[in-house]
């Protein structure tokens, strides 16, 4: 696996957050940061191939120049950060999956905005429709991150076997151990059986190794005199287990579907408060 963290980047703001989480990252493990900027061809097909060059030259042109100004602010901020910056013609999503088939990156770093912000351009749907395709998933940063810190990790957990291929694939890419925090929303107040969640806890710590696991749980409601809906009891959690980097198994179909919403994974993604690590499983 490539020591590269590819981020993407339409120059807004989120990106520029997402940069910076990205930069703190490859600095913890020594790894290089990839910028990737994917620019619109205005036109599908060329009649001749110098008309597709006279569309195709300022856009390049405009893209190369912003990546220079952004790759001097990035240098600026993190001097001694490998970094380098790339920019191609066409859909960021095909570019991207395309991508994927030549290198083995780390993580694929995106901008996200934050719970309650207003979503500036175009990157926060694009970081939804990666998460769906993406087959290394997409390490989503809300444009409210501030402090990086990598030590108390959640899981969004509800004893469902994708969680192994999940804490997998995050623990082959951090080379570091953390503390684990067992994430689980419970309904009409009925928790697990202790034995349960103790059975899950030795299964997780026998096949992977935490300085520590724990489990936390919080009741969904949706009543009309007291609202707790599933964001709200994620947000709760992750609060008071002072969680650094939250991880989300992505699925068609959500292991919450029953509850309160069809899809799950897209109302966390619209409400992060903290960076979140989404990857599609096939359970």
């Amino acid at each position: 696996m490539d020591k590269t963290i590819l981020v993407l980047t339409d120059f807004s703001e989120n990106s520029w957050t997402a940069i910076r989480y990205a930069a703190n990252l490859a600095k913890k493990f020594n790894w290089t940061v990839e910028l990737l900027h994917t620019y619109t061809i205005p036109i599908k097909d060329s009649v001749h191939a110098k008309m597709e060059n006279m569309f195709l030259t300022p856009q390049k042109e405009e893209a190369e120049g912003m990546l220079k100004d952004w790759q001097i602010r990035i240098d600026d901020e993190f001097p001694d950060l490998s970094c380098k910056t790339v920019s191609l013609p066409g859909d960021l999503e095909k570019t991207v999956l395309n991508l994927l088939q030549e290198k083995e990156y780390r993580f694929i770093v995106m901008g996200a905005k934050g719970k309650g912000m207003i979503q500036k351009a175009v990157l926060g749907s694009n970081t939804f429709a990666l998460i769906k395709k993406s087959p290394i998933g997409v390490l989503a940063v809300p444009i409210t991150f501030q402090k990086f810190r990598l030590q108390n990790i959640g899981l969004l957990s509800n004893f469902k076997a994708s969680e192994y291929d999940l804490l997998d694939s995050f623990i082959l890419r951090v080379p570091e151990k953390f503390n684990l925090s067992l994430l689980h929303v419970t309904q009409k107040y009925i928790s697990p059986k202790q034995e349960d969640i103790e059975d899950w806890k030795q299964k997780l710590s026998v096949q992977f190794s935490f300085n520590k696991i724990d489990y936390v749980e919080k009741n969904a409601v949706n009543r009309l005199d007291y609202n707790m809906p599933i964001p709200r009891c994620i947000d709760y959690m992750v609060e008071i287990e002072a969680i650094d980097l939250l991880l989300v198994s992505y699925s068609p179909k959500s292991f919450f579907k029953s509850i309160f919403s069809r899809n799950l994974t897209k109302a966390i993604y619209r409400n992060l408060t903290v960076p979140t690590f989404f990857k599609r499983n096939l359970y």
